[in-house]
């Protein structure tokens, strides 16, 4: 592992994406994408009684049928990096509580996913074989959270965000044809405007 310039890694053994999984709600499902997800729901809900635990769901099912397509035993991955977008990362610990494998639950909004893969590829520069990363979000639940809670009936703008409903999964290996992480770069954590981010 090499240290280029402040942010930079590049990994002399860089570890392979074995394989990917994702689910997505209906709205995702309504676009040109489609055809590239495994799972398409047809309600928000998904048989659940809250938006929560729909999202942990969600998350549980997508890492179901990630290790499915892998083929790899779930005692084989020795560590799971995920993160959602509600408090302590309660979906993600309730959606892989019956996974049984040791968890990082990491938190960077938007770029919770790279980050998880991030990390995971630095344990597995350092010796480990297999990890797990995933990270989901739900629109309903994050809406709760952060925006315009859909219970008020508040009429959203036009130009309001629209937070995803999926969860995408993938194993990193030590060993595998590719694709590669080959380099990661941390962000830098600076205001807009000052000239010492440079």
């Amino acid at each position: 592992m090499q240290k280029l310039g402040k942010q930079t890694i590049k990994f002399d053994y860089p570890p392979t994406i074995l394989n990917t999984a994702t689910i997505v709600g209906p709205k995702e499902a309504d676009g040109p994408l489609a055809k590239y997800f495994d799972k398409c729901l047809e309600d928000e809900m998904w048989g659940e009684k809250s938006w929560e635990k729909a999202e942990s769901k969600i998350i549980k099912e997508t890492v179901n049928i990630l290790v499915a397509k892998s083929g790899l035993p779930t005692e084989k991955i020795e560590y799971c990096f995920a993160g959602d977008l509600i408090n302590q990362c309660i979906s993600s610990t309730f959606g892989l509580r019956e996974l049984n494998v040791p968890l990082y639950g990491i938190f960077g909004a938007c770029s919770t996913f790279v980050e998880a893969i991030q990390l995971a590829s630095v344990f597995i520069e350092n010796g480990i074989n297999y990890a797990l990363c995933t990270a989901s979000s739900h629109f309903c639940s994050a809406e709760r959270q952060f925006r315009f809670p859909l219970e008020l009936g508040n009429q959203r703008p036009p130009t309001a965000q629209w937070t995803v409903t999926a969860c995408g999964a993938l194993i990193l290996s030590k060993e595998g044809n590719g694709p590669f992480v080959t380099h990661i770069t941390s962000r830098k954590n600076c205001r807009y405007g000052n000239k010492r981010c440079k």
